[in-house]
């Protein structure tokens, strides 16, 4: 229904906005307004009849589902076959009726001037029912296009899920098995308390991944949690190789800011692994959540090594482990903003001394703040 009121909304206005263009004119040319008035009518009537006998043929027949060279043919037969016919009609129920008198051009010579009154007339209704029939194919080209688009959209966003669902799937088990290794070496080494502090530790860490496995975002506070349990798990393991800070702006509610899950913790991870551990002295994390302008940003910076030096360092392996990680976060963050349809950044810079000596990386994760 409310198609059809659309349509026939559009199709009135139309052809009565056409039809007073053409009074309008004729008045201005010809001067004869009272008579041009009845033909007026007949104009906006026929005009409705002819362009929705063409919208019904074309309907019918199927014709905007065919190839578009296809279409131009059969619209232009459609639009052809309608203007020949109903010019003939039109001016033949105009004659009988004597709203139309052919002026004879002597006894027994009408028929050239009708044959030129019916060329004349073919031509305008030929022109009009072209522009209408355009229209026509326009709009539904063009709502064509806007479905197939919205079908794609649904389609990328849905395929965006699954892979962010099989990126959050691979990143929780490699946050866990790093933790049970540092479990595993405490034990080893016969450091029976600590493991279980570290154990203690652990399983809070354990019961937060549980609760927000199931998530496809949580708050940063939750995020930030979790990398402060990690951050304690670490520094335990390595003996307190490395100072950490976890840093806050007043002005910013975690709560009310929401981010992929574990989006924060394989920087940490590269920080620690990558960049301290390797380290001949002690090293030191910094973890900070600050605002700037509308975006909350979170930076994860590390006194370590720096990534070149790093890159020479680990085995191959390692370093495809390392690359991959990072990249599946990056992929992440990609899918997070076509999903939320928001501008999440991540930048990944090496610090350096004025003499070029490597001081460490800094990474910085941007999201909108809602």
């Amino acid at each position: 229904m409310k198609r059809l009121s659309f349509y026939w909304k559009y199709q009135l206005t139309g052809w009565i906005v056409f039809t007073a263009v053409l009074f309008f004119f004729n008045d201005r040319i010809y001067h004869d307004s009272k008579y041009f008035s009845p033909i007026a009518v007949t104009v906006i009537l026929l005009g409705i009849l002819t362009t929705n006998l063409i919208k019904t043929i074309i309907k019918s027949f199927g014709i905007f589902k065919n190839k578009f060279s296809r279409q131009l043919i059969q619209l232009a037969l459609i639009n052809i076959t309608v203007s020949i016919i109903g010019t003939g009609l039109w001016m033949t129920i105009m004659v009988n009726i004597g709203l139309w008198i052919i002026k004879k051009r002597g006894e027994g010579f009408w028929l050239p001037k009708l044959n030129e009154e019916f060329f004349f007339n073919l031509f305008l209704v030929l022109l009009t029912l072209s522009g209408w029939t355009l229209i026509y194919f326009l709009f539904h080209y063009v709502r064509r296009v806007r479905k197939e688009e919205r079908l794609k959209t649904a389609y990328k966003l849905k395929k965006a899920e699954q892979e962010s669902k099989a990126l959050r799937a691979q990143m929780n088990p490699h946050f866990i098995f790093n933790s049970m290794n540092s479990i595993k070496a405490l034990i080893q080494e016969n450091r029976i308390e600590e493991s279980i502090v570290y154990l203690t530790t652990f399983s809070k860490l354990m019961r937060t991944l549980i609760n927000n496995a199931d998530k496809k975002e949580i708050t940063l506070y939750d995020e930030i949690e979790t990398c402060k349990l990690y951050l304690q798990l670490e520094s335990m393991r390595f003996d307190e190789k490395f100072t950490y800070e976890v840093k806050v702006a007043e002005n910013i509610d975690l709560k009310s800011v929401q981010v992929p899950a574990l989006i924060i913790q394989p920087f940490i991870e590269n920080a620690i692994w990558h960049g301290i551990i390797p380290k001949n002295n002690k090293g030191h994390i910094s973890l900070k959540v600050e605002k700037n302008n509308n975006e909350v940003e979170i930076i994860v910076e590390d006194d370590g090594i720096g990534r070149k030096l790093s890159t020479q360092n680990i085995a191959p392996s390692n370093g495809t482990h390392t690359s991959k990680g990072i990249a599946l976060t990056a992929s992440r963050l990609k899918l997070d903003n076509l999903l939320k349809h928001r501008k999440g950044g991540l930048s990944i810079t090496d610090k350096e001394t004025a003499a070029g000596k490597s001081e460490g990386t800094k990474v910085v994760l941007s999201f909108a703040e809602e």
